[in-house]
């Protein structure tokens, strides 16, 4: 009896010995290449986990391994891999790879999205809009077609997957009318979708007000949160029914609770690491949420912080 309880007090003593923190329960910074100027983008290859961004003002295309952080270019359109980063203009916003050897491009202000090849950096197609303002801002990628928000005009655009070639796009979805009517106001930014492609959701950029809009009726329906806190709200990551939102001026990540139609929400943890500066875009590479520090704050007086990063997050830290 006497040995049952020392063994039992034992293993109650190593329970309730406090946790460890390891390599892969701590936030890491992965430094970018000064071509990474301002980073908006990030993505994942859902196979390899290998990681994709670009820089807002070069347009040049990186591959980042999540592990070591080691850095390549995959595409360097306009020929700014050399460049400073003092240019004042957008030209690559978000990124996604659609494991078929290729990435889709978000192309900011004049309005165009891209398809470039991976293996070769070539631009496979270009797509342009007719009316202006644009600022092509970010894009999801579903089965079927890639989707892109314009975050200076009330619309949504819709490639179909297949059509690689140069075409000029119209508007698959107009907001007037539906509860994404916000008249001239900013409009949307991230933009994520469930993995059959039927709905996505999407975030106004200066309210944080989140929707669902069906890909099959184009119906357009308010997701209640509860009111929490995602003005700001720029990407968008959904995995499961648990979805994350990156706030760019709070610089923060929500993570909310989805119900299984989409409609409501429910806040279950907000982080605001020291690490993150003007967050953007974001994404899962294996047991991690990677985030793009785009410093676009900081982009008009000239001093960023350098180097440009990355932000690794364990997804334990939204447990």
């Amino acid at each position: 009896m006497k040995a049952r309880w020392i063994v039992g007090a034992a293993v109650g003593a190593a329970l309730s010995l406090p946790h460890v923190a390891t390599a892969q329960d701590k936030i890491r910074t992965l430094p970018l290449p000064e071509a990474a100027a301002y980073p908006e983008g990030v993505a994942a290859d859902p196979a390899t986990g290998v990681l994709y961004t670009n820089s807002a003002n070069t347009g040049v295309i990186f591959r980042v391994d999540p592990t070591t952080g080691a850095t390549s270019v995959v595409s360097d359109p306009l020929g700014l891999a050399n460049a400073r980063p003092a240019t004042p203009k957008s030209v690559a916003l978000g990124l996604k790879p659609d494991g078929e050897g290729r990435i889709w491009v978000a192309g900011a202000r004049d309005g165009s999205m891209h398809v470039v090849d991976i293996a070769s950096g070539r631009r496979l197609a270009r797509f342009t809009t007719p009316q202006g303002p644009w600022l092509i801002n970010d894009v999801v990628l579903t089965p079927n077609a890639a989707y892109f928000t314009n975050s200076l005009r009330q619309m949504l655009w819709r490639v179909p997957r297949n059509a690689i070639a140069d075409a000029v796009l119209e508007p698959w979805l107009k907001f007037e009318g539906t509860a994404l009517d916000f008249g001239e106001e900013p409009n949307l930014n991230g933009i994520t979708a469930t993995p059959d492609g039927r709905h996505l959701i999407v975030v106004h950029a200066k309210t944080g007000r989140l929707f669902r809009i069906d890909t099959k009726t184009r119906e357009v329906a308010a997701i209640d949160t509860g009111g929490a806190a995602l003005s700001s709200g720029d990407g968008l990551v959904l995995q499961g029914q648990r979805l994350f939102v990156v706030r760019q001026s709070a610089g923060e990540v929500v993570a909310l609770r989805m119900s299984p139609d989409l409609l409501t929400a429910k806040e279950t943890k907000r982080i605001k690491p020291a690490e993150l500066a003007w967050p953007a875009t974001a994404a899962i590479s294996g047991d991690r949420l990677v985030v793009a520090n785009s410093q676009l704050n900081r982009r008009a007086s000239g001093d960023p912080a350098l180097p440009f990063s990355l932000v690794s997050i364990p997804l334990s830290a939204f447990d």
